[in-house]
């Protein structure tokens, strides 16, 4: 009876340990199917698994071949070195900036200074390229710059870059990510100005936030709440305007001084941005694609505001503050050429006036 009693309890044990097993099977096949199932995009993660095989195979293109590797001894990198990237960007030699990189990369991996050129240069080749290419380029460049966070939290340059990166690779991610990385794009800003006071794109783009969030709609924010689950960050337009113009008194950027005409048009104050518009027209001259965008902007805004049309007019009388919160369209904002050839009729009859 004690044999028949002891081999009852250890079968009633195996049993058990059985069961354990199932439901810790049950409960892992549970998460795996939750997992595959949930499409939110967290923006705490580098990137989404789908692009995890993706970058891998990218990261092997940001070195040198093996064969090239093997003459080639690991080393710091120098402060001429990075200024020699910096003049081939602003020349706009992007071939040439690539390979200097690569050279880089190889000689110091896992360099702060130099990923997050990388990543800059991988932003500059997502913008060319088709939308289902663009997608998988914006989460490298920003996968990028944030390695280049983790080399060295410290560097502003980087927490500006992470912030560009990752505002277009969410904008590619859909509107949930839009809306969850508002914080974090804003926390990058701050930042970068806190270790670079004088960053003057810094603060050109954190007014921007601020200009981007104060326009939001009542749909927005319910979107914000409801779908997403998050409450939306609140700002006004003295804020936007007390960024840009600590920008201007830096350094002067023709953009920067557009969207300050643009916060005095929203606050209701007509005389300030037209003396504003006109002023940018003065002292900006036509060196470069961003240029053109800027004069021909300004112009619109100023025929807009000082010269409407009778069809304005009779907007501005049913539709109130019409006029103030006047947005360029898109077609007449973006073009993809500079300022002398365009497909686009409104540019062809009015590209002699810009």
């Amino acid at each position: 009876a004690v044999v028949s009693t002891q081999s009852t309890g250890e079968i009633e044990e195996d049993e058990e340990e059985e069961l354990e097993v199932s439901e810790e099977e049950v409960f892992a096949a549970i998460a795996d199917s939750l997992q595959e199932m949930d499409t939110d995009f967290n923006t705490n993660s580098l990137e989404s698994e789908r692009y995890n095989k993706w970058q891998d195979v990218q990261q092997k293109y940001l070195l040198l071949s093996e064969a090239e590797r093997k003459n080639i001894e690991l080393r710091d990198v120098t402060a001429e070195e990075l200024a020699e990237v910096d003049a081939l960007y602003e020349a706009e030699r992007m071939t040439d900036m690539e390979d200097k990189l690569l050279l880089l990369n190889t000689v110091s991996p896992h360099n702060c200074e130099v990923l997050w050129r990388l990543g800059r240069m991988k932003w500059i080749h997502g913008r060319n390229y088709s939308n289902s290419h663009q997608h998988k380029t914006f989460h490298l460049a920003n996968t990028l710059c944030l390695e280049a966070l983790d080399a060295n939290p410290n560097s502003g340059d980087a927490h500006r870059w992470a912030a560009v990166t990752g505002y277009y690779r969410a904008s590619k991610d859909g509107p949930k990510a839009g809306v969850y990385n508002l914080e974090p794009m804003r926390f990058h800003l701050e930042k970068a100005i806190e270790l670079n006071p004088n960053d003057y794109q810094a603060w050109t783009l954190l007014g921007n936030w601020h200009f981007e969030v104060t326009e939001m709609t009542g749909s927005n924010k319910r979107y914000c709440r409801w779908f997403a689950g998050v409450e939306p960050p609140t700002s006004s337009y003295e804020k936007a305007l007390e960024c840009f113009e600590r920008s201007d008194s830096i350094q002067f950027w023709s953009k920067n001084s557009l969207f300050i005409a643009l916060v005095h048009l929203r606050m209701k104050q007509n005389e300030l941005a037209l003396s504003e518009l006109q002023k940018l027209l003065d002292s900006t001259t036509i060196k470069t694609v961003e240029d053109f965008r800027v004069r021909k902007t300004a112009h619109l805004y100023i025929n807009k505001l000082a010269n409407p049309t009778f069809r304005d007019r009779i907007k501005g009388l049913f539709f109130r503050d019409y006029l103030l919160k006047y947005r360029v369209p898109i077609q007449m904002d973006n073009t993809r050429s500079n300022f002398t050839e365009d497909s686009l009729w409104q540019h062809f009859v009015n590209k002699n006036r810009y």
